[in-house]
């Protein structure tokens, strides 16, 4: 079955906080970073295991994987003002976000919300 996930059939929840945040830097999936880095948390309360992309302008870039019902906190290098979050789903179907506002220092928070199967879509 293939399926495809829109902003109308799941709901993503994004915030951007400003630099001051709490940041997890126990997180193994953290990394270094720099003054030109964006942290992303994604919240996966599927259970389906997501592979998480950033988009930045049309240049998509990997960011890793994220197993169901978990969270994980990945750091990426800010290219634009803006990004797309996407999460591919290993079981089959993807999620993208609308465009996000984004400046270096922010941590954005993406929120994968269960999907449930539509009749008819």
């Amino acid at each position: 079955m293939n399926r495809t996930r829109g902003i109308g059939l799941g709901v993503v929840l994004v915030l951007a906080t400003a630099a001051c945040a709490t940041r997890p830097e126990s997180s193994a999936r953290i990394g270094g970073g720099g003054d030109d880095t964006v942290l992303v948390t994604v919240r996966n309360h599927d259970f389906q295991d997501a592979t998480i992309y950033a988009n930045w302008n049309g240049l998509r870039r990997r960011m890793g994987m994220v197993v169901g019902k978990t969270t994980e906190t990945f750091r990426v290098t800010w290219r634009n003002n803006e990004i797309r979050l996407e999460a591919d789903f290993i079981g089959g179907g993807e999620l993208i976000s609308e465009p996000i506002p984004v400046w270096t220092g922010e941590h954005i928070d993406f929120v994968i919300l269960p999907f449930r199967i539509i009749p008819g879509a």
